[in-house]
């Protein structure tokens, strides 16, 4: 059995929703409210009190971008993560963009906005658009990040490009990233998420 630990508003509990829901598996989901991600028992399962955690089985997993690999590994190999070594090289350069440039630019401005998180908004913004001039630019040649394909690149980075409107960032400019977050959310199956493309 597979269990989702996650919080509603969470982009990265998204991106592991979005993944598990395009594989077709049955997963319960359990959302973590009031806190509980931040305590006992859950802190046991991650240490730091953050989400998405996965358990499959006796796989326990703990970071998004981990969960992805996992995930398309056991799952979808070679369709999501790479049919060669190269390609599977060019997918981790944009799992690492959703880790810092995407983390830290988009995702910081929508936290600061919907929480009020203390952020730098200049370091942010200027983040913010380093990733979505890359994106954009990727884009241009194919409706994919990589190989012309649904693959986890797009899973690890379409969620807080998709949720920026949030953080106040307009994707004027950004046509091919504005059609690629519309063309995840009309995948089957999609989860839908407060926010997302609005």
């Amino acid at each position: 059995m597979i269990t989702l630990y996650s919080l509603a508003p969470s982009g990265n509990a998204q991106k592991v929703r979005m993944a598990l829901r395009f594989l077709g598996l049955v997963f319960e989901e359990v959302q973590l409210t009031g806190g509980a991600h931040k305590r006992p028992p859950f802190t046991d399962l991650k240490p730091l009190g953050q989400v998405p955690v996965l358990v499959d089985d006796e796989v326990v997993l703990r970071d998004s971008q981990a969960i992805l690999v996992y995930l398309a590994a056991a799952y979808r190999p070679g369709e999501w993560d790479g049919y060669d070594a190269a390609e599977r090289g060019r997918i981790a350069h944009w799992l690492s963009l959703a880790a810092d440039e995407i983390a830290q630019g988009p995702n910081r401005l929508r936290l600061a906005a919907l929480f009020g998180v203390t952020i730098d908004p200049i370091a942010a913004a200027a983040r913010t658009k380093r990733a979505l001039d890359l994106v954009e630019r990727q884009l241009e040649a194919s409706g994919w990040l990589e190989g012309g394909r649904l693959t986890i690149a797009d899973l690890a980075c379409a969620p807080y490009l998709a949720l920026r409107p949030q953080g106040g960032v307009d994707l004027g400019a950004y046509s091919n990233v504005r059609a690629w977050t519309a063309r995840v959310a009309a995948l089957p199956g999609f989860p839908v998420m407060t926010g997302w493309g609005a």
